[in-house]
Protein backbone atom coordinates (compact mmCIF):
# COMPACT_ATOMS: atom_id res chain seq x y z
CA UNK A 1 0.00 0.00 0.00
CA UNK A 2 2.43 2.23 0.88
CA UNK A 3 4.44 1.93 -2.48
CA UNK A 4 1.26 1.92 -4.42
CA UNK A 5 1.11 5.67 -2.48
CA UNK A 6 4.36 6.90 -2.97
CA UNK A 7 3.72 5.87 -6.75
CA UNK A 8 0.52 7.71 -7.09
CA UNK A 9 2.39 11.25 -5.58
CA UNK A 10 5.09 13.02 -7.60
CA UNK A 11 7.98 13.93 -6.55
CA UNK A 12 7.54 17.18 -5.36
CA UNK A 13 4.55 16.41 -3.31
CA UNK A 14 6.80 13.80 -1.84
CA UNK A 15 9.61 15.92 -0.92
CA UNK A 16 7.13 18.62 0.47
CA UNK A 17 5.49 15.60 2.66
CA UNK A 18 8.94 14.72 3.96
CA UNK A 19 9.44 18.09 5.40
CA UNK A 20 6.42 18.62 7.14
CA UNK A 21 6.91 15.22 8.75
CA UNK A 22 10.38 15.82 9.71
CA UNK A 23 9.29 19.24 11.56
CA UNK A 24 6.31 17.85 13.01
CA UNK A 25 8.58 15.00 14.48
CA UNK A 26 11.25 17.91 15.77
CA UNK A 27 8.60 20.01 17.43
CA UNK A 28 7.15 16.91 19.23
CA UNK A 29 10.58 16.21 20.36
CA UNK A 30 11.22 19.29 22.03
CA UNK A 31 8.01 19.52 23.42
CA UNK A 32 8.19 16.02 24.95
CA UNK A 33 12.10 17.11 26.04
CA UNK A 34 10.13 20.51 27.94
CA UNK A 35 7.43 18.56 29.54
CA UNK A 36 10.05 15.96 31.24
CA UNK A 37 12.44 18.79 32.17
CA UNK A 38 9.20 20.33 34.12
CA UNK A 39 8.09 16.84 35.33
CA UNK A 40 11.56 16.56 37.04
CA UNK A 41 11.23 20.05 38.25
CA UNK A 42 8.10 19.72 39.75
CA UNK A 43 9.11 16.58 41.38
CA UNK A 44 11.78 18.53 43.11
CA UNK A 45 9.83 21.44 44.12
CA UNK A 46 7.21 18.73 45.68
CA UNK A 47 9.81 18.18 48.66
CA UNK A 48 11.04 20.50 51.41
CA UNK A 49 14.50 19.09 51.49
CA UNK A 50 14.80 19.44 47.61
CA UNK A 51 13.10 22.65 46.94
CA UNK A 52 14.96 26.17 47.48
CA UNK A 53 15.24 27.37 51.30
CA UNK A 54 13.28 30.37 50.67
CA UNK A 55 9.83 28.65 49.24
CA UNK A 56 9.34 26.96 52.23
CA UNK A 57 9.03 30.43 54.30
CA UNK A 58 6.20 31.24 51.49
CA UNK A 59 3.07 31.09 53.23
CA UNK A 60 0.43 28.35 51.50
CA UNK A 61 3.30 27.45 49.28
CA UNK A 62 2.00 23.83 49.19
CA UNK A 63 -1.73 24.78 47.26
CA UNK A 64 0.33 27.66 45.22
CA UNK A 65 2.66 25.35 44.05
CA UNK A 66 0.67 22.44 43.20
CA UNK A 67 -1.71 25.07 41.20
CA UNK A 68 1.35 26.42 39.17
CA UNK A 69 2.40 22.54 38.30
CA UNK A 70 -0.68 21.77 37.49
CA UNK A 71 -0.92 24.93 35.00
CA UNK A 72 2.30 24.37 33.57
CA UNK A 73 1.61 20.64 32.81
CA UNK A 74 -1.86 21.67 30.97
CA UNK A 75 -0.23 24.51 29.00
CA UNK A 76 2.17 22.14 27.63
CA UNK A 77 -0.11 19.12 26.62
CA UNK A 78 -2.30 21.76 25.11
CA UNK A 79 0.70 22.66 23.20
CA UNK A 80 2.26 19.30 22.22
CA UNK A 81 -1.77 18.57 21.29
CA UNK A 82 -1.45 20.83 19.01
CA UNK A 83 1.76 20.43 17.55
CA UNK A 84 0.89 16.88 17.11
CA UNK A 85 -2.69 16.19 16.89
CA UNK A 86 -4.34 12.98 18.28
CA UNK A 87 -4.18 9.27 16.54
CA UNK A 88 -8.02 9.24 16.75
CA UNK A 89 -8.52 12.29 14.79
CA UNK A 90 -10.44 11.47 11.91
CA UNK A 91 -8.80 11.36 8.41
CA UNK A 92 -10.48 12.01 5.26
CA UNK A 93 -9.80 9.55 1.69
CA UNK A 94 -7.69 12.24 -0.26
CA UNK A 95 -8.04 11.26 -4.52
CA UNK A 96 -5.03 12.78 -6.15
CA UNK A 97 -4.07 12.50 -10.08
CA UNK A 98 -2.64 9.75 -11.67
CA UNK A 99 1.03 10.07 -12.23
CA UNK A 100 1.95 6.92 -13.42
CA UNK A 101 0.58 3.68 -15.17
CA UNK A 102 1.81 0.38 -16.07
CA UNK A 103 -0.81 -1.20 -18.14
CA UNK A 104 -0.22 -4.55 -19.66
CA UNK A 105 -1.07 -6.07 -22.73
CA UNK A 106 -0.77 -10.25 -22.09
CA UNK A 107 -0.18 -11.63 -25.40
CA UNK A 108 0.39 -9.41 -28.66
CA UNK A 109 1.17 -12.03 -31.26
CA UNK A 110 -0.81 -10.95 -34.36
CA UNK A 111 -2.78 -8.21 -32.19
CA UNK A 112 -4.15 -4.79 -33.03
CA UNK A 113 -3.10 -3.10 -30.31
CA UNK A 114 -4.73 0.42 -29.44
CA UNK A 115 -4.10 3.06 -27.29
CA UNK A 116 -6.33 6.13 -25.50
CA UNK A 117 -5.70 9.02 -23.62
CA UNK A 118 -8.67 11.32 -22.51
CA UNK A 119 -8.31 15.20 -23.36
CA UNK A 120 -7.92 17.72 -21.01
CA UNK A 121 -4.53 16.68 -19.24
CA UNK A 122 -1.97 19.58 -19.18
CA UNK A 123 1.73 19.76 -19.26
CA UNK A 124 4.69 17.62 -20.24
CA UNK A 125 3.86 13.77 -20.09
CA UNK A 126 4.56 10.49 -22.11
CA UNK A 127 3.45 7.10 -22.63
CA UNK A 128 5.36 4.32 -24.15
CA UNK A 129 5.73 0.33 -24.44
CA UNK A 130 9.08 -1.10 -23.49
CA UNK A 131 11.38 -2.46 -25.96
CA UNK A 132 8.93 -0.86 -29.37
CA UNK A 133 9.02 2.30 -31.00
CA UNK A 134 5.79 3.43 -29.50
CA UNK A 135 5.73 7.42 -28.08
CA UNK A 136 2.54 8.99 -27.30
CA UNK A 137 2.75 12.54 -25.94
CA UNK A 138 -0.57 14.50 -26.22
CA UNK A 139 -3.54 13.77 -24.25
CA UNK A 140 -6.83 13.24 -25.83
CA UNK A 141 -5.37 11.50 -28.79
CA UNK A 142 -5.98 7.59 -29.99
CA UNK A 143 -3.60 5.38 -31.51
CA UNK A 144 -3.17 2.21 -32.84
CA UNK A 145 -0.85 -0.50 -34.80
CA UNK A 146 -0.90 -4.08 -35.98
CA UNK A 147 1.63 -6.32 -34.34
CA UNK A 148 3.89 -8.64 -36.50
CA UNK A 149 3.60 -12.11 -35.25
CA UNK A 150 6.06 -13.46 -32.76
CA UNK A 151 5.66 -10.68 -30.06
CA UNK A 152 5.04 -11.37 -26.87
CA UNK A 153 3.81 -8.83 -24.06
CA UNK A 154 3.72 -5.56 -23.83
CA UNK A 155 4.55 -3.56 -20.98
CA UNK A 156 3.37 0.31 -21.47
CA UNK A 157 5.18 3.10 -18.96
CA UNK A 158 3.01 6.54 -18.71
CA UNK A 159 3.87 9.57 -16.57
CA UNK A 160 2.91 13.28 -16.25
CA UNK A 161 -0.07 14.16 -18.36
CA UNK A 162 -0.16 11.10 -20.07
CA UNK A 163 -0.66 8.98 -17.03
CA UNK A 164 -4.18 9.73 -16.26
CA UNK A 165 -6.83 7.81 -17.96
CA UNK A 166 -4.30 5.66 -20.31
CA UNK A 167 -6.36 2.74 -21.31
CA UNK A 168 -4.70 0.53 -24.06
CA UNK A 169 -6.14 -2.42 -25.88
CA UNK A 170 -5.63 -6.00 -27.86
CA UNK A 171 -7.77 -7.79 -30.23
CA UNK A 172 -6.51 -10.92 -32.29
CA UNK A 173 -8.66 -12.56 -34.55
CA UNK A 174 -6.51 -15.94 -34.49
CA UNK A 175 -9.20 -19.04 -33.84
CA UNK A 176 -12.03 -16.66 -33.19
CA UNK A 177 -12.27 -12.54 -32.05
CA UNK A 178 -10.42 -12.23 -28.70
CA UNK A 179 -9.97 -8.53 -27.21
CA UNK A 180 -8.97 -7.34 -23.53
CA UNK A 181 -8.41 -4.35 -21.82
CA UNK A 182 -4.33 -4.25 -21.18
CA UNK A 183 -4.81 -4.11 -17.34
CA UNK A 184 -3.04 -2.16 -14.73
CA UNK A 185 -1.33 -4.37 -12.15
CA UNK A 186 -3.13 -5.23 -9.05
CA UNK A 187 -3.25 -7.41 -5.76
CA UNK A 188 -6.91 -8.83 -6.23
CA UNK A 189 -8.82 -10.17 -9.24
CA UNK A 190 -11.34 -12.53 -10.47
CA UNK A 191 -12.29 -14.36 -13.83
CA UNK A 192 -14.58 -17.18 -14.92
CA UNK A 193 -15.61 -18.94 -18.09
CA UNK A 194 -15.42 -22.15 -19.63
CA UNK A 195 -12.77 -24.78 -18.27
CA UNK A 196 -10.37 -27.01 -19.38
CA UNK A 197 -12.66 -29.85 -20.32
CA UNK A 198 -14.53 -27.25 -22.33
CA UNK A 199 -11.74 -25.52 -24.30
CA UNK A 200 -8.65 -26.75 -25.99
CA UNK A 201 -6.71 -23.88 -23.89
CA UNK A 202 -7.11 -22.12 -20.75
CA UNK A 203 -3.32 -19.75 -20.14
CA UNK A 204 -3.79 -17.67 -17.01
CA UNK A 205 -0.73 -14.92 -17.53
CA UNK A 206 0.91 -13.48 -14.62
CA UNK A 207 3.08 -10.18 -15.38
CA UNK A 208 5.51 -8.50 -13.02
CA UNK A 209 6.06 -5.07 -13.95
CA UNK A 210 8.82 -4.06 -10.56
CA UNK A 211 11.76 -4.69 -10.11
CA UNK A 212 11.49 -7.50 -7.14
CA UNK A 213 9.78 -10.98 -7.16
CA UNK A 214 6.40 -11.12 -6.84
CA UNK A 215 4.18 -14.34 -5.74
CA UNK A 216 1.01 -14.89 -7.16
CA UNK A 217 -1.50 -16.87 -5.24
CA UNK A 218 -3.92 -18.33 -7.77
CA UNK A 219 -7.25 -20.11 -6.39
CA UNK A 220 -9.53 -22.19 -8.62
CA UNK A 221 -13.18 -23.12 -8.27
CA UNK A 222 -15.36 -25.28 -10.34
CA UNK A 223 -18.93 -26.69 -10.35
CA UNK A 224 -18.33 -29.72 -7.98
CA UNK A 225 -16.82 -27.05 -5.42
CA UNK A 226 -13.18 -25.74 -4.81
CA UNK A 227 -10.30 -27.47 -6.53
CA UNK A 228 -7.31 -28.00 -4.32
CA UNK A 229 -3.44 -29.17 -4.85
CA UNK A 230 -1.22 -31.21 -2.19
CA UNK A 231 0.04 -27.99 -1.16
CA UNK A 232 -3.61 -26.60 -0.66
CA UNK A 233 -2.93 -23.99 -2.72
CA UNK A 234 -0.57 -22.45 -6.01
CA UNK A 235 1.91 -19.88 -5.11
CA UNK A 236 3.55 -19.07 -8.58
CA UNK A 237 6.45 -16.88 -8.38
CA UNK A 238 7.30 -14.23 -10.95
CA UNK A 239 10.33 -12.73 -11.49
CA UNK A 240 11.10 -9.37 -12.03
CA UNK A 241 9.90 -7.48 -15.31
CA UNK A 242 9.09 -10.72 -16.61
CA UNK A 243 5.73 -13.10 -17.65
CA UNK A 244 4.72 -16.32 -16.46
CA UNK A 245 1.79 -18.35 -18.44
CA UNK A 246 0.41 -21.28 -16.95
CA UNK A 247 -1.36 -23.92 -18.46
CA UNK A 248 -4.69 -24.46 -16.06
CA UNK A 249 -5.11 -28.09 -16.50
CA UNK A 250 -1.81 -28.69 -17.47
CA UNK A 251 0.69 -27.37 -15.48
CA UNK A 252 0.72 -28.09 -11.60
CA UNK A 253 0.84 -24.67 -10.77
CA UNK A 254 -2.52 -24.67 -13.05
CA UNK A 255 -3.88 -27.40 -11.01
CA UNK A 256 -2.82 -30.19 -13.03
CA UNK A 257 -5.56 -33.16 -13.47
CA UNK A 258 -7.26 -31.38 -10.43
CA UNK A 259 -8.42 -28.76 -12.93
CA UNK A 260 -8.41 -30.73 -16.14
CA UNK A 261 -12.37 -32.11 -15.67
CA UNK A 262 -13.97 -29.17 -15.00
CA UNK A 263 -16.59 -27.09 -17.65
CA UNK A 264 -16.28 -24.58 -16.02
CA UNK A 265 -14.04 -22.36 -13.97
CA UNK A 266 -13.04 -19.49 -11.77
CA UNK A 267 -10.10 -18.11 -11.08
CA UNK A 268 -8.74 -15.83 -8.27
CA UNK A 269 -5.41 -13.91 -8.37
CA UNK A 270 -3.87 -12.81 -5.31
CA UNK A 271 -0.46 -10.94 -5.23
CA UNK A 272 0.76 -12.12 -1.81
CA UNK A 273 3.73 -9.83 -2.04
CA UNK A 274 3.89 -6.60 -4.19
CA UNK A 275 1.34 -6.45 -7.49
CA UNK A 276 0.48 -8.75 -10.27
CA UNK A 277 -1.00 -8.13 -14.18
CA UNK A 278 -2.66 -11.22 -14.30
CA UNK A 279 -4.67 -12.26 -17.70
CA UNK A 280 -6.71 -15.37 -18.81
CA UNK A 281 -7.21 -16.46 -22.38
CA UNK A 282 -9.78 -19.30 -23.35
CA UNK A 283 -10.01 -20.93 -26.64
CA UNK A 284 -12.37 -23.59 -27.62
CA UNK A 285 -13.12 -26.01 -30.31
CA UNK A 286 -15.12 -23.23 -32.03
CA UNK A 287 -13.70 -19.43 -30.58
CA UNK A 288 -11.68 -17.63 -28.36
CA UNK A 289 -11.53 -15.00 -25.84
CA UNK A 290 -10.13 -13.25 -23.05
CA UNK A 291 -11.83 -13.65 -19.28
CA UNK A 292 -12.74 -10.10 -18.49
CA UNK A 293 -11.51 -9.24 -14.87
CA UNK A 294 -13.98 -8.54 -12.33
CA UNK A 295 -14.07 -8.14 -8.34
CA UNK A 296 -17.15 -9.58 -5.90
CA UNK A 297 -20.29 -7.85 -5.23
CA UNK A 298 -23.63 -8.06 -3.11
CA UNK A 299 -25.18 -5.59 -5.66
CA UNK A 300 -23.68 -6.00 -9.19
CA UNK A 301 -24.70 -5.50 -12.93
CA UNK A 302 -23.45 -7.45 -16.20
CA UNK A 303 -23.55 -5.00 -19.14
CA UNK A 304 -23.36 -6.08 -22.82
CA UNK A 305 -25.74 -9.03 -23.26
CA UNK A 306 -25.89 -9.15 -27.32
CA UNK A 307 -28.83 -9.60 -29.38
CA UNK A 308 -28.97 -13.26 -31.51
CA UNK A 309 -29.82 -16.59 -31.06
CA UNK A 310 -27.32 -18.26 -29.41
CA UNK A 311 -26.90 -19.66 -26.67
CA UNK A 312 -26.39 -17.27 -23.09
CA UNK A 313 -25.23 -18.32 -19.86
CA UNK A 314 -25.06 -16.61 -16.35
CA UNK A 315 -22.34 -17.81 -14.29
CA UNK A 316 -22.19 -17.13 -10.57
CA UNK A 317 -19.03 -18.34 -8.56
CA UNK A 318 -19.37 -17.68 -4.23
CA UNK A 319 -16.33 -17.25 -2.80
CA UNK A 320 -17.58 -17.72 0.35
CA UNK A 321 -18.13 -20.93 2.66
CA UNK A 322 -22.19 -20.31 2.71
CA UNK A 323 -24.51 -20.68 -0.10
CA UNK A 324 -25.96 -17.55 -1.45
CA UNK A 325 -29.40 -16.62 -2.85
CA UNK A 326 -29.56 -14.72 -6.05
CA UNK A 327 -31.97 -12.43 -7.65
CA UNK A 328 -31.52 -11.46 -11.17
CA UNK A 329 -33.49 -8.89 -13.24
CA UNK A 330 -32.82 -8.40 -16.77
CA UNK A 331 -32.68 -5.12 -18.51
CA UNK A 332 -33.34 -4.01 -22.14
CA UNK A 333 -35.17 -1.86 -24.61
CA UNK A 334 -38.53 -2.97 -23.35
CA UNK A 335 -37.74 -2.55 -20.09
CA UNK A 336 -36.78 -5.11 -17.07
CA UNK A 337 -38.08 -8.51 -17.21
CA UNK A 338 -37.09 -12.04 -15.46
CA UNK A 339 -34.36 -13.60 -18.14
CA UNK A 340 -34.17 -16.90 -15.65
CA UNK A 341 -37.75 -17.73 -15.15
CA UNK A 342 -37.13 -17.54 -11.58
CA UNK A 343 -37.39 -14.97 -8.74
CA UNK A 344 -34.33 -16.18 -6.88
CA UNK A 345 -31.61 -18.65 -8.06
CA UNK A 346 -29.76 -20.68 -5.06
CA UNK A 347 -25.69 -20.66 -5.67
CA UNK A 348 -23.56 -23.39 -3.35
CA UNK A 349 -20.73 -22.37 -1.43
CA UNK A 350 -17.27 -22.35 -3.11
CA UNK A 351 -18.14 -23.23 -6.52
CA UNK A 352 -19.07 -21.73 -10.00
CA UNK A 353 -22.92 -22.16 -10.94
CA UNK A 354 -24.50 -22.07 -14.69
CA UNK A 355 -27.74 -20.23 -15.22
CA UNK A 356 -29.31 -20.74 -18.66
CA UNK A 357 -30.60 -16.61 -19.74
CA UNK A 358 -33.59 -16.19 -21.71
CA UNK A 359 -33.37 -13.14 -23.85
CA UNK A 360 -35.68 -13.42 -26.64
CA UNK A 361 -33.25 -12.78 -29.04
CA UNK A 362 -32.85 -8.99 -27.52
CA UNK A 363 -29.98 -7.16 -26.29
CA UNK A 364 -30.07 -6.64 -22.35
CA UNK A 365 -28.06 -5.95 -19.13
CA UNK A 366 -28.24 -8.07 -15.85
CA UNK A 367 -28.59 -6.37 -12.30
CA UNK A 368 -28.06 -9.24 -9.21
CA UNK A 369 -28.43 -8.90 -5.94
CA UNK A 370 -27.39 -11.97 -2.90
CA UNK A 371 -26.96 -11.89 -0.04
CA UNK A 372 -23.44 -12.86 0.31
CA UNK A 373 -20.47 -11.18 -2.32
CA UNK A 374 -20.59 -13.38 -5.57
CA UNK A 375 -18.18 -12.91 -9.12
CA UNK A 376 -21.10 -12.82 -12.25
CA UNK A 377 -20.18 -13.60 -15.45
CA UNK A 378 -22.01 -14.03 -18.88
CA UNK A 379 -20.73 -16.52 -21.63
CA UNK A 380 -22.70 -15.45 -24.74
CA UNK A 381 -22.18 -17.90 -27.71
CA UNK A 382 -22.85 -16.81 -31.55
CA UNK A 383 -22.09 -18.74 -34.48
CA UNK A 384 -18.22 -20.19 -34.23
CA UNK A 385 -17.44 -17.90 -31.44
CA UNK A 386 -17.88 -16.71 -28.12
CA UNK A 387 -17.41 -13.55 -26.12
CA UNK A 388 -17.61 -13.07 -22.37
CA UNK A 389 -18.93 -9.71 -20.58
CA UNK A 390 -18.68 -9.67 -16.76
CA UNK A 391 -20.04 -7.13 -13.71
CA UNK A 392 -17.86 -3.81 -14.14
CA UNK A 393 -18.36 -0.59 -11.73
CA UNK A 394 -21.00 1.86 -13.39
CA UNK A 395 -19.69 5.31 -15.03
CA UNK A 396 -20.88 8.22 -13.05
CA UNK A 397 -21.09 11.58 -12.44
CA UNK A 398 -20.83 11.97 -8.94
CA UNK A 399 -18.13 11.96 -6.79
CA UNK A 400 -19.01 8.65 -4.08
CA UNK A 401 -16.41 7.95 -1.02
CA UNK A 402 -13.82 10.23 -2.04
CA UNK A 403 -13.23 8.33 -5.88
CA UNK A 404 -14.36 10.32 -8.61
CA UNK A 405 -16.46 8.42 -11.53
CA UNK A 406 -15.94 9.76 -14.96
CA UNK A 407 -15.14 9.39 -17.97
CA UNK A 408 -15.10 5.48 -20.00
CA UNK A 409 -12.57 4.93 -23.13
CA UNK A 410 -12.71 2.28 -25.31
CA UNK A 411 -9.48 2.24 -27.41
CA UNK A 412 -10.20 0.03 -30.27
CA UNK A 413 -13.05 0.78 -32.34
CA UNK A 414 -14.11 -0.02 -36.03
CA UNK A 415 -16.48 0.20 -38.64
CA UNK A 416 -18.36 -2.37 -36.42
CA UNK A 417 -18.43 -1.21 -32.99
CA UNK A 418 -21.83 -1.07 -31.02
CA UNK A 419 -22.15 0.26 -27.43
CA UNK A 420 -24.72 -1.57 -24.97
CA UNK A 421 -25.34 0.88 -22.37
CA UNK A 422 -27.65 0.08 -19.23
CA UNK A 423 -29.35 2.28 -16.69
CA UNK A 424 -30.51 0.21 -13.46
CA UNK A 425 -31.55 3.36 -11.01
CA UNK A 426 -31.88 6.56 -12.09
CA UNK A 427 -31.93 7.65 -16.01
CA UNK A 428 -28.74 8.23 -17.49
CA UNK A 429 -27.46 11.02 -20.26
CA UNK A 430 -24.20 10.25 -21.82
CA UNK A 431 -22.19 11.98 -24.11
CA UNK A 432 -20.13 10.20 -26.83
CA UNK A 433 -17.33 11.33 -28.80
CA UNK A 434 -14.77 9.87 -31.30
CA UNK A 435 -11.37 10.31 -31.34
CA UNK A 436 -8.78 9.75 -33.61
CA UNK A 437 -4.78 10.56 -33.74
CA UNK A 438 -5.41 14.06 -34.51
CA UNK A 439 -7.62 14.11 -31.82
CA UNK A 440 -11.57 14.39 -31.01
CA UNK A 441 -13.51 14.71 -34.23
CA UNK A 442 -16.76 14.56 -35.63
CA UNK A 443 -20.09 16.03 -33.66
CA UNK A 444 -20.39 14.41 -30.29
CA UNK A 445 -23.32 12.75 -29.72
CA UNK A 446 -25.51 12.59 -26.53
CA UNK A 447 -27.18 9.14 -25.46
CA UNK A 448 -30.30 9.25 -22.99
CA UNK A 449 -31.21 5.78 -21.18
CA UNK A 450 -34.00 5.38 -19.27
CA UNK A 451 -34.80 4.12 -15.87
CA UNK A 452 -34.53 0.00 -16.34
CA UNK A 453 -33.50 -0.24 -19.93
CA UNK A 454 -30.90 -0.59 -22.21
CA UNK A 455 -30.01 0.83 -25.35
CA UNK A 456 -27.78 -0.30 -28.79
CA UNK A 457 -25.93 2.69 -29.70
CA UNK A 458 -24.44 1.71 -33.21
CA UNK A 459 -21.00 4.15 -34.05
CA UNK A 460 -20.45 4.84 -37.79
CA UNK A 461 -16.60 5.10 -38.11
CA UNK A 462 -15.89 8.90 -38.53
CA UNK A 463 -14.81 10.27 -42.11
CA UNK A 464 -11.21 9.81 -42.76
CA UNK A 465 -10.76 6.14 -41.35
CA UNK A 466 -12.86 3.45 -39.79
CA UNK A 467 -9.81 2.90 -36.61
CA UNK A 468 -10.70 5.42 -33.48
CA UNK A 469 -11.14 5.56 -29.99
CA UNK A 470 -14.27 6.44 -28.05
CA UNK A 471 -15.21 8.43 -24.57
CA UNK A 472 -17.96 7.92 -22.69
CA UNK A 473 -18.62 10.67 -20.27
CA UNK A 474 -21.80 10.88 -17.98
CA UNK A 475 -24.00 14.06 -18.19
CA UNK A 476 -24.05 15.92 -14.84
CA UNK A 477 -26.71 14.74 -12.24
CA UNK A 478 -26.91 11.47 -14.54
CA UNK A 479 -27.83 8.29 -12.98
CA UNK A 480 -25.21 5.55 -13.39
CA UNK A 481 -24.63 3.95 -16.56
CA UNK A 482 -22.75 0.46 -17.25
CA UNK A 483 -21.65 -0.04 -20.54
CA UNK A 484 -19.77 -2.57 -22.61
CA UNK A 485 -18.05 -2.61 -26.12
CA UNK A 486 -19.52 -5.21 -28.86
CA UNK A 487 -17.54 -5.96 -31.66
CA UNK A 488 -18.24 -8.34 -33.98
CA UNK A 489 -16.22 -8.68 -37.37
CA UNK A 490 -17.36 -10.87 -40.23
CA UNK A 491 -15.55 -14.28 -40.34
CA UNK A 492 -13.77 -13.39 -37.36
CA UNK A 493 -15.97 -14.27 -34.66
CA UNK A 494 -17.33 -11.51 -31.88
CA UNK A 495 -15.62 -10.10 -28.63
CA UNK A 496 -17.29 -8.02 -25.47
CA UNK A 497 -15.50 -5.36 -23.86
CA UNK A 498 -16.96 -4.52 -20.47
CA UNK A 499 -16.00 -0.91 -19.81
CA UNK A 500 -15.00 0.59 -16.10
CA UNK A 501 -14.20 4.19 -15.58
CA UNK A 502 -10.89 5.49 -16.66
CA UNK A 503 -8.43 5.51 -14.12
CA UNK A 504 -7.75 9.50 -13.61
CA UNK A 505 -7.35 9.11 -9.72
CA UNK A 506 -5.50 7.41 -6.94
CA UNK A 507 -7.42 7.11 -3.37
CA UNK A 508 -5.10 7.31 -0.73
CA UNK A 509 -6.16 5.31 2.38
CA UNK A 510 -6.85 7.46 5.72
CA UNK A 511 -3.54 8.15 8.05
CA UNK A 512 -2.99 8.87 10.96
CA UNK A 513 -0.19 9.48 13.29
CA UNK A 514 1.87 6.32 15.13
CA UNK A 515 3.23 8.01 18.74
CA UNK A 516 7.03 8.01 18.77
CA UNK A 517 8.86 6.29 20.55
Amino acid sequence: MLVTVRKALGPATRTVYRAARATVRAVFRLVRAVVRAVSAFAARLSSANTRPQWMNRLPGNRFALAALIVLALVALYGVASFARPASSAPRRVVSVPVTSANPVCPDTHGARVSALTPPGARGAGKAWAAGTPVTLTTPGTAWSTDVKKGAGPWVFGAYGSMAPGLTVEQTTSGGGLAGTRCVQPGTDLWFAGPGPADAKDVSLYLTNVDDRPVTAVVAALSPEGSIETPEGRNDVLVGPHSTRVVEVGVQVEGFGDAAASAKLLALHVHAATGRIAAAVRVERKKGADWLPATVPGTRVVVPGLPAGSGHRRLLVAVPGRDEVSVSVQGMSSAGTFSPTGQRNLQAPALAVSPFDVGLGGKFAGLRLVSNRPIVAVVVADEGDDFAVTAATPPLTSATRNGQAGGVGLVADDRDSTTLLLTAPGPAATVRLTQVMAQGPTGTAQNVSVRAGHTVEVKMPPPAGGDDYGLTIVPAPGSGPVYAARLLKIKKQGITLLPIAPARMFAVLPPVTDTPLP
